[in-house]
């Protein structure tokens, strides 16, 4: 039915609107909200529908759907690699389409001047940029538009980026970061008054430069990436090294790490070394996710199950009722019930279990000091 008044209705089987929808195939079992969030930060999402294998998501616009399924085409997504494209076009269509591009020249230029080799074309690999502009405001967008001609004729393959309100910066960068994007600029109103930028370099060690002014983080920029194509021209990566563009870690822990991945025997020592390491990169994400006062909180905030824990061997360890001289945690049996996290646990058939093990014990001693 293409009736959205009508009942049954369902976007995104709409024949209307299928410019404006994508094409998700070699999916892994998830579900329509997992979909939803690795397509939010390109734009508005009005549906979506999850499949055996495949599925599909609605966007506003067609151009936001072609900018969905260039930048999630060959990403991976709990460990599948996607095939993504504009649901209008059909697979046979698609690869008629690049046979005919891989006749036409050995090579196909691309916006910015810069040459991709028509095999990459043919075979559907989206291009990497090597900047995304985030707009927070759509009202600055002439003013991004403006950064990313200056940053096009600096021989960069740039695209504008407008994510939804809902979605986190840090969760914006992660995702662009994770596609081997080089720099991420943030534009917001702000920014446009006093004619500065927020420059993000991913690659490497990440670095932020906040309001830079907008000739210096420009000069900032295309600076970097010249001298980066020199080093990468001057010493091309080994063929088991990392991506171009995705960060490496330090050379001892990345040792550590391929010994590792390699099933290498490693000391306890070095297991410990690793772990540290881990928790301070996985730390380092979460700030950038959602900000370092909620990552602060969120490290630092008690296991509940740990505090369950303890709360119960503290019911256990109380003296008899008799013996009691201090205030006790629960002053009525009342009290007790309305503690609903308590009562669930108790209910919990391996707590009650572990519980007549312990008291159990309890009497076996007991009597053992009898005899």
């Amino acid at each position: 039915m293409s009736d959205p008044g009508s009942a049954g209705y369902n976007i995104t089987k709409d024949p209307a609107l299928v410019k404006s929808r994508i094409f998700l195939g070699n999916l892994p079992i998830c579900t329509r909200e997992e979909l939803v969030s690795i397509c939010q930060p390109y734009g508005k999402v009005l549906g979506s529908v999850v499949q055996k294998n495949y599925g599909f998501v609605q966007f506003e616009t067609e151009d936001l759907a072609n900018k969905a399924a260039s930048a999630l085409n060959k990403s991976t997504f709990k460990q599948n690699v996607l095939t993504v494209r504009n649901a209008s076009i059909k697979s046979k269509a698609a690869n008629a389409a690049a046979k005919r591009s891989a006749k036409q020249a050995a090579h196909v230029t691309v916006q910015g001047g810069i040459v991709m080799s028509a095999a990459a074309a043919a075979a559907g690999q989206p291009l990497i940029n090597d900047c995304e502009i985030i707009v927070v405001n759509r009202e600055n967008t002439k003013y991004a538009e403006y950064i990313e001609e200056r940053l096009r004729n600096a021989g960069m393959r740039v695209d504008v980026l407008f994510p939804n309100e809902d979605v986190l910066l840090g969760m914006v960068l992660a995702n662009i970061s994770s596609r081997g994007c080089l720099y991420a600029v943030l534009v917001t109103p702000q920014h446009e008054e006093h004619n500065s930028i927020t420059v993000n370099i991913l690659y490497g060690v990440p670095a932020e430069h906040r309001n830079m002014p907008l000739e210096d983080a420009i000069t900032l920029i295309a600076t970097d990436f010249r001298l980066k194509k020199q080093r990468d021209a001057v010493a091309l990566p080994p063929v088991t090294s990392v991506h171009k563009g995705q960060r490496r870690h330090p050379e001892q822990m990345q040792e550590l790490l391929e010994r590792l991945a390699d099933n290498h025997p490693l000391t306890a020592s070095q297991y410990e070394v690793i772990i540290k390491y881990l928790e301070g990169e996985r730390e380092e994400q979460l700030k950038r996710e959602v900000g370092e006062a909620n990552a602060i909180a969120k490290l630092k905030a008690p296991d509940p199950e740990i505090e369950l824990q303890k709360k119960i061997l503290s019911i256990m360890n109380k003296p008899a009722v008799t013996e009691i001289t201090n205030e006790m945690m629960y002053p009525t049996f009342e009290a007790v019930k309305e503690d609903k996290r308590l009562m669930e646990l108790l209910q919990d058939q391996r707590v009650i279990a572990a519980l007549e093990s312990v008291y159990n014990s309890d009497l076996r001693e007991t009597i053992a000091e009898f005899l």
